[in-house]
């Protein structure tokens, strides 16, 4: 997906970890006023008050649903007359900036530990900050387990199936399936909705949002196998080394097309100079980002002011190292099969610029080959003092919250700069770090704490939840992007290497605004998405036979016999929903509600699971994990 250089040097985009702030031009570039954006508006949020009829003291009417004893679906919810889409972020070309990076500071001393009991309800947000989503039986046993031993049973899980090996398994290396990208998203739900490697799955999807590819961008023969592939790299070294994934990213078929540095070219005669796409998103988004950073993650001021991290000059430096690489070659190798969309790149000499090569303050020698120079350029932006705190945050804010303290990334950004063996770049030793930090395991010790649930990961809950499955074994389940009808969300199919939201976006107008803090979900949050989300889950929740249309079927065949018992059952589903988060009068309304019900057949019972399903997970308090 190549990105426009003049538009990116025209409009600054917030720094990843922070609140938007102004940029400066770089000598003879103008800059325009940011863009208007959208957050949550007082309408979306009645929408989202499923349970909030507890205010006024009237009781909820529950929602019919389909399939059961033949009542329709209620009039879908509908957003307002004009909606106001988020914008496209664009990528700024950073001012000029010192070329020495910044000093390693002392790692900050641990903080007192204030974590909460491990109890079920502990045991329920752990599963929701790690996992896809579980069901009763695994909150008991994961209480049981404690956080400790279920993080390192995570850990030491070998790898399941990977997405390349289950789509040739289901016969998509066809030569009918050349072009089609569809069921890469198939394989993605059915690693997302099986796999017993949770915490793995997890990091993938985090790490997607940080190394940034979509499936639309990816114009290249067999685009699902290239999709798949990318998502396999992210799953091999999800517990690894910062550095492999980098490179092994860097080198990906799918990022070669989706950020153009595929079929790079040293400059020429006729004008022509190496793109330097890729060049400004790995510095930017990957891994050193906008601003200098300390080892807490909080921005370094110069009189006052943020120091950028590097300059265009370094941009240029470092996409003269990107050029020379292309689809790998060979005899047999062509478009009939996916051979090049799942390896990884090869260097072709000829294309390289041999020249020297400068970029944050490191040279490059002339004569030096394409593959040394890369190994060169990876290890300098991975040995950068920005990348513990940076990725850290990122990591922390796509787990467990949205506005982490100072000290909380200082503590995971120290594990990163060293696992305690001499390790750099460890991310078995960051999650680990991440996950028993005394803040991760306390739903009140940060300021701030908690983040809004993205609606995948509220779609995936669900049917961790409820069993669901797949009874062709395909899981053909689609995108399911489009914010009037569906999620608004899906893996890997952002609209551009932004992903769906900033790290650093803030709701403009709002408390959160006002108080600094930020909620990069509430960026996707519009009248029309909640709307979407609300109707899509009723419809898939009810379904009595495959979910929407789609190849997936729930269960509620352990829940039916508490159907009888509203109380009982909204307990039930609040400890593994939303681990007790619904304060007592969501939990009046609801139940209310249900009671209100009937409950004398098994169809009814049936109706009254679903409709209690419902209810919890348009509830604020469930919107909001703590």
């Amino acid at each position: 997906m190549q990105a426009d250089p003049a538009a990116e040097r025209a409009l600054p985009a917030p720094a990843a970890d922070a609140p938007p702030r102004p940029v400066a031009a770089a000598p003879g570039v103008a800059r325009r006023p940011r863009a208007p954006q959208t957050g949550l508006t007082v309408a979306s949020l009645i929408m989202l008050a499923g349970c909030g009829a507890a205010d006024s003291g009237a009781p909820a009417s529950a929602p019919s649903m389909t399939g059961v004893g033949g009542g329709p679906l209620p009039m879908p919810v509908t957003a307002g007359d004009n909606p106001v889409p988020a914008p496209v972020a664009v990528s700024p070309a950073p001012s000029a900036s010192p070329a020495n990076a910044p000093s390693v500071a002392p790692s900050p001393a641990p903080v007192p530990a204030a974590v909460q009991p491990f109890d079920l309800a502990a045991a329920s947000r752990l599963l929701g900050q790690a996992s896809f989503g579980a069901t009763r039986t695994e909150v008991a046993r994961t209480q049981a387990m404690g956080a400790s031993a279920w993080v390192d049973e995570q850990l030491a899980m070998p790898r399941g199936q990977t997405m390349v090996e289950w789509l040739r398994a289901q016969g998509y290396e066809a030569s009918s399936f050349a072009t089609a990208n569809t069921h890469a998203n198939y394989a993605i739900w059915r690693s997302f909705l099986t796999r017993s490697d949770q915490l793995r799955q997890r990091m993938v999807y985090a790490l997607s949002q940080i190394m940034v590819v979509s499936i639309p961008g990816i114009t290249t023969p067999w685009p699902a196998f290239a999709a798949a592939r990318f998502l396999d790299i992210l799953d091999e070294h999800a517990f690894g080394r910062f550095r492999a994934l980098l490179e092994a990213v860097t080198l990906s078929p799918a990022m070669g097309v989706y950020l153009s540095m595929r079929g790079s070219q040293k400059a020429d005669a006729t004008g022509r100079q190496p793109d330097e796409n890729y060049a400004r998103e790995v510095m930017q988004l990957f891994t050193v980002g906008l601003q200098v950073l300390d080892p807490d993650g909080t921005p370094r001021l110069v009189n006052g002011a943020p120091v950028d991290t590097y300059e265009s000059d370094d941009v240029s430096g470092l996409a003269r190292v990107f050029t020379g690489w292309d689809y790998v070659s060979g005899a047999g190798i062509d478009d009939t099969t996916p051979v090049r969309a799942i390896t990884a790149m090869a260097h072709v000499a000829g294309r390289h610029e041999t020249g020297a090569k400068s970029f944050l303050g490191v040279t490059i020698p002339t004569g030096t080959s394409g593959p040394a120079s890369l190994a060169i350029a990876l290890d300098t932006l991975v040995a950068h003092p920005n990348v513990g705190p940076f990725i850290s945050r990122q990591l922390i804010q796509r787990l467990v919250c949205a506005n982490p303290s100072p000290g909380y990334v200082g503590r995971v950004a120290a594990v990163f700069a060293n696992n305690g063996a001499g390790v750099r770049g460890d991310l078995r030793a960051v999650l680990r770090a991440l996950l028993l930090d005394p803040e991760a395991r306390s739903p009140t010790s940060a300021n701030g704490g908690g983040k809004l649930r993205e609606p995948v990961l509220r779609f995936t809950q669900w049917a961790r939840a409820f069993g669901v499955s797949s009874p062709s074994g395909r899981w053909a389940l689609g995108s399911l992007s489009d914010p009037a009808t569906r999620l608004g969300q899906s893996p890997l199919q952002s609209s551009s290497v932004f992903n769906f939201y900033r790290p650093g976006y803030v709701p403009p107008g709002t408390a959160l605004a006002a108080a600094g803090l930020v909620s990069p979900e509430m960026q996707i949050a519009t009248e029309t998405s909640v709307a979407g989300y609300l109707n899509f889950m009723q419809t898939a929740i009810a379904s009595t036979t495959t979910l929407a249309g789609a190849d997936l079927r729930p269960d509620y065949t352990v829940w039916l016999p508490l159907a009888g018992d509203p109380v009982a059952l909204v307990t039930e589903l609040n400890l593994v929903l939303a681990a007790n988060q619904l304060g007592a009068a969501a939990l009046a309304t609801v139940v209310s509600a249900l009671a209100a019900m009937p409950a004398g057949t098994d169809a009814q019972r049936l109706n009254r699971v679903r409709a209690a399903v419902l209810l919890v997970m348009a509830c604020p308090e469930y919107l909001v994990q703590k």
